[in-house]
């Protein structure tokens, strides 16, 4: 991972500043409320996904969420 990247599920990702969260999940086309996401340390349920800016380095985790029974 390069100083402008950041790491997404594992992947070294493009950073731009101004970039926000939300802003990834849109580009990944990704419906906040069918996730969970984790930034670095800070974990985030479904629709409760802030629009939070991200950093060149953050590591952040999308986890699909599931029903089952």
């Amino acid at each position: 991972m390069t100083p402008e990247e950041l790491q997404v599920n594992g992947t070294a990702h493009p950073f731009a500043p101004g970039l926000t969260l939300l802003t990834l999940l849109q580009k990944l086309n990704i419906s906040p409320q069918g996730v969970a996401v984790a930034v670095n340390d800070d974990f985030y349920p479904g629709a409760q996904i802030p629009d939070r800016a991200l950093q060149a380095g953050d590591t952040v985790e999308i986890v699909r969420i599931t029903g089952g029974g």
